[in-house]
């Protein structure tokens, strides 16, 4: 039996590439059962026939991609490596070994298989492309600093971005009266740019330490506004520039006792600007941590802790009653059911108080998310793997008193409910296409809050 090295580690971050690789390399097992007592018996009788042809390259191969298939993932490599001892093995062996030991984030090892198999003339297609893709990414996690980024820029219709009101009658001054044409919903295009920057510098501790930075900027520019002026009564959805940097350490508190927990204490330092001029910023801490329970579940969770100021503005004329501290707390599951195929469950609870109490709210949110990664399904069209996301949520606010400019006899109860689809196309090495839809519907105690928007997105991304 192969042993496996000593600093194994799984990345959870890295799950959908990971696993859409894993999904390719057992593609040849499509046909078979979908039950896990049926792929048990499979995996059982595979394992009989090893024992009774032992030199055979077909009987080991399938061995190990149903015990993948089954999520033994360990027991995949040592299949796979035993055979690797026989004559001459074929290349695309030390392939989907590789993408094992990418899955289980031994880099190094992956690395190594790959150059073999890449050095090996019969190597060939598509199984070469995807060794010269996976050793591209491998090659930079191997370093000690690491600077990942994407550039995205996108066109987005929604039907309602301002979320106004979709009622005839709102209430003003504790009485209904007739919502004006002008603050009815309208639809709008805008156009997004944004960008992210990831660098990761490993200290080369025992506990895994490295310093994780993150960058990510947007500007969002509307078609019906335009020009810096301000107005107080905006009826047209703000132009939009924010950035965010978060900066922190990642380790392993129990290398030993709790290989599979990560934490990441971090500051956070985000900047916000509407028609050109500074609307609000935050300054705050936050705490990430991560369990990986094997090699298909991951739990994590991550607590926020940000102080909001606003700036002064016409448009904002109670600007110093709007700031205050907000503390959010995010807790997931994730669990891979399959190679590509991922589900997730995410529950969100949030605290925000500021200067008036019919400002403040307490909110929570349940959300899931199904996930998958496939070889293109276009007949002809080589490398990269397509994935698709749905989504489903509801979020739920309760405020901390009536507004007296609204009407004091209720207090604010707003509902979202939420779907969506996205799907990723790779275009080359570097590019991809993405489209995405979704649907909010916001239910509220008062017709003021009651909005419906849909909105339809299309992005071309460039990651290197």
């Amino acid at each position: 039996m192969a042993h496996l090295p000593k600093r194994l580690r799984s990345r959870p971050g890295h799950w959908a590439l990971g696993a859409a690789l894993l999904c390719g390399s057992t593609s040849a097992l499509a046909q078979e059962p979908a039950g896990l007592p049926a792929l048990d018996r499979q995996v059982d009788e595979a394992f009989r026939q090893v024992l009774k042809t032992p030199a055979s390259l077909d009987a080991g191969l399938k061995y190990a991609r149903l015990l993948v298939a089954a999520g033994n993932y360990e027991g995949g490599v040592a299949a796979l490596e035993r055979l690797l001892l026989s004559p001459n093995p074929q290349p695309t062996i030390r392939v989907e070994l590789a993408v094992l030991y990418y899955r289980l984030g031994s880099y190094e090892m992956a690395e190594s298989l790959l150059r073999q198999a890449l050095d090996d003339t019969r190597l060939e297609g598509e199984p070469r492309t995807l060794a010269q893709t996976l050793l591209r990414d491998v090659s930079a996690r191997n370093q000690p600093s690491q600077l990942r980024g994407m550039l995205m820029i996108g066109v987005r219709r929604q039907s309602n971005p301002s979320a106004r009101s979709d009622a005839d009658r709102v209430f003003a001054a504790g009485a209904l009266t007739p919502l004006a044409d002008a603050y009815k919903p309208k639809s709008d295009t805008d156009i997004q740019l944004t960008a992210r920057l990831d660098h990761r510098y490993d200290l080369g501790w025992q506990n895994e330490a490295s310093v994780v930075n993150s960058l990510v900027a947007q500007v969002t520019d509307y078609q019906s506004s335009s020009g810096r002026t301000l107005r107080a009564n905006q009826e047209n959805p703000y132009d939009l520039a924010w950035g965010e940097l978060t900066t922190g350490l990642r380790f392993k508190p129990a290398p030993i006792d709790l290989p599979g927990l990560r934490l990441r204490p971090y500051l956070i330092l985000a900047e916000l600007a509407a028609q050109g001029h500074r609307y609000l910023n935050n300054r705050g801490l936050g705490l990430e941590a991560e369990y990986q329970f094997n090699e298909k579940t991951l739990a994590s969770a991550n607590y926020e802790y940000r102080h909001y100021h606003y700036s002064n503005r016409v448009d904002l004329p109670a600007a110093e009653q709007l700031g205050g501290p907000d503390h959010n707390l995010r807790l997931q599951l994730s669990r891979e059911l399959a190679p590509g195929h991922l589900l997730s469950a995410e529950l969100g609870l949030r605290q925000h108080q500021t200067g008036r109490a019919y400002y403040d709210y307490q909110g929570e949110e349940l959300r899931l998310t199904y996930s998958t990664s496939y070889p293109s399904p276009l007949t002809g069209v080589a490398g990269g793997y397509w994935s698709t996301a749905a989504w489903a949520g509801a979020a739920q606010r309760r405020y901390g008193a009536a507004d007296p400019s609204i009407t004091a006899s209720q207090t604010r109860k707003d509902t979202d409910w939420r779907i969506g689809l996205s799907q990723s196309v790779p275009l080359t090495g570097n590019w991809s296409m993405l489209l995405q839809v979704e649907h909010v519907h916001t239910h509220s105690n008062l017709p003021n809050y009651q909005a419906r928007n849909t909105s339809l997105m299309g992005a071309l991304a460039y990651r290197f």
